[in-house]
């Protein structure tokens, strides 16, 4: 026994100097050579061994290590969030588990954070099951959260000569979700409404500033706590505070305080927050259909002509020239993905193999700048589980020339995964001429693309069952006259939209909308 405590102790200090392999080599020794009756010698020495595997980077060593731990101790939530971040690399389905099991030994905020923006890429969770969660855990942090602090009451409401409105965001500069709201901030009447911007991210540009020109009055918050973003809130009178960021920013818990009478959110997050603070959620009743509406803590608020408008950050996008569809030269359709890795999960890539099956001489491009090595380790590894070869799969991460628009000339139909779809992605997708074919879920994340082929008259690129994908992405490889009318002029489509254009008669329903919530809130409150 002795000897094994001096074996472990040199380990221990090999890998401090970080020579990883000797250590390994040493723990599995050990472990070779330790009894199973010795539990916590076993569990120790596994949980070392994934010590060193994860400090040399080899990760799929590092779960099995940290997987065997398990059969000796499950009372440890370290080893759980371990397993739960090193999966989400590899399979969210047990990225998730872990996560969820470490919850149940010791909640933690964090990892309730990632949890949130995790579950909504998984199609093991309906919405109710989403919301039941969310509220769970939200409940639990509340206290914590809040300490000393108490939420702000309102004994009857304000009553001001122009409603206040808010919009609390983490992405006040060039991001995508800037695209969703300039036309929002550009086209506010500002005559009958006082607009507040709550910008809590440490970014400023020219987006920035282009939304500060419209007179909107812009509040840096990017230093202040929760607790006195809340305040600062609620010291400025908003009737309406609009979040814009969800679980992506760490402000979202400024919520809790009730910083205004009403509180909303829009389009940051794509779910419930499962905060019974949050009133009510900008939608259509497409993207939340009333047979759904339960399963989400707040109460949506429909826009009847549809929840979003997109426009470029920059007001003059400069879009490269279209190019011919790549299978009049290529003699194959190329379906492409261009989605981040998290959202290509395996039943996204099950019900890929069967579009690839269906139309036999097909492939199947994956781009994405951030693709890594074990990503594509991963994706050929699922595929093959497919009965899918490797010689149909194409990956590519190298930036364009000129702008990451170029990248979907590469493919002749995008195929969206599933219950994360796009939805930024989507439309850019459209401006290149190249359609998406979607399958619709019961979540918002499950629904942006829908929403945008609906927006434009590309319904027939809506599905519902992954029958009706398959066929339909049989349908459309087959018919390259419809792809190639596609490819010509679904750019001036995309302008021309109702989705690109019309901003007005967008933001008069959604002000409306406001003042119709807020006289509905001042007759329940008076």
């Amino acid at each position: 026994m002795n000897d094994n405590k001096s074996k472990t102790k040199h380990a221990n200090e090999l890998y401090l100097q970080k020579k990883y392999p000797e250590a390994i080599q040493i723990y599995n020794e050990l472990i070779n050579t330790t009894d199973d009756t010795q539990k916590y010698e076993k569990c120790e020495l596994y949980r070392l061994l994934g010590n060193a595997y994860y400090a040399l980077q080899d990760f799929d060593n590092a779960i099995i290590a940290y997987e065997n731990t398990l059969n000796y101790s499950t009372t440890n939530d370290s080893i759980y969030n371990m397993l739960g971040y090193l999966c989400f690399y590899k399979d969210i389905d047990k990225a998730i588990h872990y996560y969820l099991k470490g919850m149940e030994i010791k909640p933690n905020l964090k990892n309730f954070v990632m949890l949130t923006q995790i579950m909504i890429k998984n199609k093991n969770y309906s919405q109710k099951d989403l919301k039941e969660i969310f509220e769970k855990y939200v409940d639990y942090f509340r206290p914590e959260i809040m300490g000393e602090n108490k939420a702000f009451t309102y004994d009857r409401p304000y009553n001001h000569e122009k409603l206040k409105i808010g919009y609390l965001s983490s992405d006040v500069h060039c991001h995508t979700m800037m695209s969703f709201c300039l036309p929002i901030f550009e086209n506010h009447n500002q005559e009958n409404f006082d607009i507040y911007i709550y910008a809590c991210g440490q970014k400023r540009d020219y987006v920035t500033d282009r939304i500060i020109a419209t007179g909107i009055k812009y509040n840096d918050c990017k230093d202040l706590t929760e607790y006195e973003l809340a305040t600062k809130i609620h010291d400025d009178e908003i009737d309406i505070l609009i979040d814009l960021s969800g679980y992506t920013h760490k402000q979202i818990w400024s919520l809790l305080f009730k910083p205004a009478p009403l509180i909303g959110q829009y389009l940051g997050f794509l779910g419930t927050y499962g905060m019974k603070e949050v009133d009510f959620v900008i939608a259509d009743e497409f993207t939340i259909p009333e047979t759904i509406a339960q399963y989400y803590t707040e109460k949506p608020l429909y826009i009847s002509c549809g929840m979003n408008r997109f426009t470029f950050n920059t007001k003059h996008q400069k879009l490269p020239e279209i190019k011919p569809l790549p299978c009049l030269t290529n003699n194959y359709i190329t379906f492409g993905s261009f989605n981040c890795m998290s959202k290509l999960n395996p039943y996204s890539v099950n019900l890929w193999a069967k579009v690839l099956h269906a139309v036999p001489t097909s492939k199947l491009l994956i781009y994405r700048t951030s693709l890594q090595e074990r990503d594509i380790i991963r994706l050929k590894k699922q595929f093959e589980n497919n009965n899918i070869d490797e010689s149909r799969l194409i990956f590519e991460n190298k930036a364009m020339p000129l702008n990451h628009f170029q990248s979907y000339l590469m493919s002749d139909i995008i195929l969206d995964p599933c219950p994360f779809g796009g939805l930024s992605l989507t439309i850019e997708e459209a401006f290149m001429g190249v359609p998406t074919l979607t399958l619709v879920g019961e979540t918002i994340s499950a629904k942006g693309s829908g929403r945008v082929n609906k927006a434009i008259g590309l319904d027939e690129f809506v599905t519902y069952t992954e029958d009706e994908y398959v066929q339909k992405a049989v349908e459309l490889a087959s018919n390259i006259d419809k792809l190639q009318y596609y490819r010509t002029n679904l750019r001036e489509i995309m302008y021309n939209s109702g989705l690109c254009s019309d901003y007005t008669t967008y933001v008069n329903e959604l002000e409306n909308s406001y003042l119709r919530i807020w006289q509905e809130y001042k007759d329940a409150n008076n």
